[in-house]
């Protein structure tokens, strides 16, 4: 057997138990979400409750071996030749993407009946979807991390068009789609590039290439591929100026799939995009520092601006993905010359994705009660009298809208404290205030609905759906105790942080 036959061979051998358990989150996922077409395929019982027991199921087991592969090892660990790296940072966004597919299927059952939607595909497009949000925490190859970019979209492209006989449904999901198809291939643009300048794409690779250049500015090539990578990620999670396609199909697609694209899509971006940035490029991205620093400026101003001339709540929290998606960014912005290892501050980044994921599934989890004549009618004025009708549906939201106001003694005032601590910690004072600043203008439209629920009369018809309030309820509880004791998770992020670089 000649040379280039046994190194074929050394690349194709069959993953070992070790490998197999630490992909078995991401196998059992798939596996659920195989099993649920097969039976929907062959069986198409009637009631669908059966995949949604399925599917909560299948996300609890993933989580449960998720903790188990978390504690199998402190230090980091390589499978699949390294396509694949389990550390605590990938750990830590798993949950979060488990948590908000666990939250979205929470809201789904009652609401797709109430909408007319009950297809069985629907639970297994959600888990195929969480599973590649899933293997995007822990892609540690940029060929990887854009498989696992396009199992997550292909499978959020079709759930936003669910509502077939719906316009805006079918509208929203043609959008997101043409524009996630185009920021795909800008990504694949910029991976090419970047193999173009060091002949691999391993992140492994990458960063030793960084480690040993210090003059990175010269390599035209690598310039160019990493600043297409930021727009293609800037894309995913909204960022202005590549966030025009949010609102539109926010607010067409079904509420439960809102929910957890504004949640899971958006952890499992951000994800991929710190691995790269804080783990890979580290204290060279002052490169791109200028063009980071602009767009977080700009999609925290425009996000707030944008949503205070909203009369739909819908769009409402679309705007404020954006607005958010710009406070996320100044943890990339912050990133001091001695990388992350010297910059701390930076777990406010994994600290606050959680924290959002919690208080954006609770708010959507409330609008997905709001449904008229088999449709969504999420507008504002629709709250009025909620606080004397459903008080404790009322509380719930007004904890989720305070959290992302940045309210104490909510998360969401932790996260912001921290992420406005670590960019002033690094010099960023006017990037800071110009946070601050939109932090206060997005105060007025976080109280707008509150105003409405307490202030206004009215009789708000509203489907009270146990499982959605208990998704309510689990988001504000949990809002509320972390923001008051934030130390463990604020640990747990800072743990998760450091192993990002080994």
């Amino acid at each position: 057997m000649d040379k280039h036959s046994t190194e074929l061979a050394a690349l194709i051998h069959p993953p070992t138990a070790t490998e197999l358990m630490l992909a078995s989150p991401l196998i059992l996922v798939f596996m659920v979400a195989l099993a649920i077409m097969l039976i929907e395929a062959w069986a198409r019982p009637a009631s669908k409750t059966i995949f949604w027991m399925l599917g909560v199921g299948g996300l609890l087991g993933a989580g449960g071996l998720t903790a188990i592969v978390h504690g199998m090892s402190n230090a980091p660990v390589d499978a699949f030749h390294g396509m694949l790296r389990i550390d605590h940072y990938g750990v830590f966004f798993q949950v979060c993407t488990i948590t908000a597919g666990l939250l979205s299927l929470l809201i789904s059952d009652g609401y797709l009946e109430r909408v007319g939607v009950r297809v069985g595909e629907y639970y297994a497009l959600v888990l195929f979807g969480v599973m590649g949000m899933m293997l995007m925490a822990s892609a540690n190859d940029l060929m990887m991390v854009f498989i696992a970019l396009e199992v997550m979209s292909i499978a959020m492209y079709v759930l936003c068009a669910l509502k077939r006989g719906d316009p805006k449904s079918v509208e929203s999901g043609f959008k997101y789609f043409i524009l996630g198809a185009f920021s795909s291939g800008v990504l694949l643009y910029g991976i090419s590039f970047i193999f173009g300048a060091i002949g691999s794409t391993s992140l492994d690779a990458l960063s030793e290439w960084f480690a040993a250049n210090h003059d990175v500015s010269s390599n035209a090539l690598m310039v160019v591929g990493i600043a297409l990578v930021i727009v293609g990620f800037g894309f995913k999670v909204a960022s202005v100026p590549f966030h025009m396609w949010a609102p539109d199909v926010y607010q067409g697609a079904p509420v439960s799939v809102t929910a957890l694209m504004a949640s899971g899509v958006k952890a499992a971006s951000f994800a991929a995009f710190g691995r790269v940035m804080l783990g890979t490029v580290g204290e060279h991205a002052v490169v791109w520092h200028g063009a980071l620093w602009w767009m977080a400026a700009l999609t925290m101003l425009v996000g707030n601006i944008g949503a205070l001339v909203q009369d739909d709540l819908k769009r409402v929290l679309a705007y404020s993905s954006i607005a958010h998606a710009g406070y996320l960014l100044m943890a990339f912005v912050a990133i001091g010359p001695g990388g992350v290892a010297a910059s701390p501050g930076l777990a406010s980044l994994l600290f606050y994705m959680l924290s959002y994921t919690f208080m954006n599934a609770g708010a959507f989890a409330v609008l997905s009660m709001f449904t008229k004549d088999g449709g969504d009618d999420t507008r504002i004025e629709r709250l009025s009298g909620l606080g004397h009708s459903h008080p404790w549906i009322a509380a719930g939201l007004s904890i989720c809208l305070l959290s992302l106001a940045g309210i104490p003694p909510t998360m969401g005032f932790v996260g912001k404290f921290y992420l406005f601590s670590a960019a002033l910690q690094a010099g960023e004072r006017n990037l800071a205030i110009i946070g601050a600043i939109s932090a206060a203008i997005g105060v007025y439209y976080y109280i707008r609905p509150m105003i409405y629920m307490y202030m206004h009369d009215g009789h708000p018809a509203v489907t009270v759906d146990r499982r959605a309030a208990f998704a309510v309820a689990i988001c504000a509880g949990v809002m509320v105790v972390v923001g008051l004791v934030p130390s463990t998770v604020l640990d747990w992020a800072q743990e998760s942080l450091l192993s990002v670089v080994g």
